[in-house]
This record gives structure tokens, sequence and C-alpha cells, in this order.
């Protein structure tokens, strides 16, 4: 089993102990003012473009999924996906072979390609989409990837002011990163149980390092957890280099090589 995994379910159990424990350290009105303080943060970006390790397990599915991808962010309030994006990556799955994924979307069409990492220089089929519905069903499919949590978000932490002396909230250390952690803990529902949500925010930026979930229904279980490093932070990127031709083309394999030199630095 997934080690991040593991360890999430160990810090499930101590959720609530340690909420009430490390909530004494902050007032509520302090939490609230450092909740807008992420806002305002994370509000300052406006191209990104970072290194994800993402795990993922669905209900109805017995393997975990892992990613690990470079993106490329510009976020455009107006779109309805709130930013074009360019992401590179590469999934290993428990149960099947590697592949090399390529995704592009520019606010008019979408742009996908998957390809097995041992057969980079086999033809196949490249998809362009230009449809609404079907562009935004697949940038919806990554979303994951594009720090929806937050990006896709008019107020990502203000949303908790209401509640914020119940959020659980500690100061720690993460990868040697200093951390605030914002526990969610949501009411048990008639099928939905041990729902739990966690931000890590970096103290030096106000920015999120990781985020996590998992909950139970019907006996199965979900979860979803992703590291972020971030590697260039508002740089001179514009609308036209996320740009899809009609025609777009892609060669796997200098692509596939330089995505690793990427998360090889």
């Amino acid at each position: 089993m997934n080690t991040k995994y593991l360890f999430f379910l160990s810090v499930i159990l101590v959720t609530l102990t340690d909420s009430i424990r490390c909530n004494a350290q902050m007032t509520e009105a302090q939490i609230g003012e450092l909740l807008l303080k992420i806002d305002a943060s994370i509000a300052n970006i406006k191209t990104v473009v970072y290194k994800i390790e993402h795990d993922n397990k669905l209900l109805s599915k017995r393997d975990t999924v892992h990613i690990t991808a470079v993106c490329s962010l510009y976020i455009a309030p107006r779109d309805i996906m709130k930013a074009y994006n360019i992401v590179d990556g590469e999934i290993i799955r428990e149960l099947e072979s590697h592949s090399y994924i390529h995704r592009k979307y520019d606010g008019k069409r979408s742009f996908l390609t998957n390809r097995s990492i041992d057969s980079l220089n086999k033809l196949t089929n490249n998809f362009v989409d230009s449809d609404r519905r079907i562009r935004q069903s697949v940038v919806e499919n990554y979303s994951n990837l594009l720090l929806a949590e937050y990006i896709n978000k008019k107020k990502p932490f203000g949303r908790y002011l209401p509640s914020a002396g119940l959020l659980g909230f500690k100061e720690e250390m993460f990868h040697n990163i200093p951390v605030y952690v914002f526990t969610v803990q949501f009411k048990d529902e008639e099928d939905v149980k041990d729902n739990v949500q966690k931000h890590y925010v970096r103290k030096s930026d106000l920015l999120p390092v990781a985020f996590s979930s998992f909950l139970r229904w019907e006996g199965m279980e979900q979860y979803n957890y992703y590291e972020v490093d971030y590697l260039a932070i508002n740089p001179n990127i514009t609308p036209e280099d996320f740009k899809i031709a009609k025609d777009e083309t892609l060669n796997a394999k200098e692509r596939y090589a330089a995505f690793i030199e990427k998360i090889k630095k």
C-alpha cells in the first residue's frame, strides 16, 4: 500500500485531538486573518510553473494511480476553467504499464495525447476538441493536477471563515519546510463516512504545497493526495504560449525527454 496513504490514515486517527490542542495556539480571529492572507497570496499568482506528485484511488478502483507532472498555468478568471494550461506527465498504475501524457488547454481548444513509455515513436491519434462541453470535460478529467482546490475557487480559504474556530490547525515541518496545516472534518452522513481534507500551506509565502482528502462510501475508500514544488511563480508567459492549432501535433519522444530533464532538476 502507498506509504503516503498509510501516513494520511494515521493522521485521521488523531485529527480531533490535535485540533483541540493546537487551536489554543491561535484565536479564531487570528485564524480568520490568516485564511484571508492565504487567499491574497494565491490571488497574486498570475502565471505559475510547478511539479506535482499525485496519488489517487477512486471508490470503484482497486489500484492507486501515481502521476508525476510538470504544469504551466496562465490564470484566466473569466474562462470557465479559470486557467489555460499545459501538462506533461508520467502515469504509473499498479496493474498497468507506464504512460506519458500531454494535455493542453487555451480557452478555445483542448489537446491531449497518451503514449506508452515503451512506444513513444509509435504514431497514435492526438485529440483536438473545440466543442465547449467536450473541452470542458477533458480539462475536468485532469483537474486534480491543476490545483483546482485553490485556482478554481474565488475564496479557497475564505470560505472557511464562518467556521474558522472549528478548523483543525497545526504548525509543523513538511519536508523540512515550515507549514500551516488546516484540517477540515466533515460530518458523517448516511453513506459517506470519515470525510476529511487537509491543506498544507507554506509559511514563507502562504502558498499551498500539499493537499489530501479521504472518505469512505458503502465500504469503499477514496483518497487523493498531492505535493507541489513551485518551479517558477509569475514567470513571463502569455496566452500565446498556450495556443492550440486545429492540426496540433506532438513529438512525444522529444517532449518526454524534455519533461524528464525538468523533473531531474
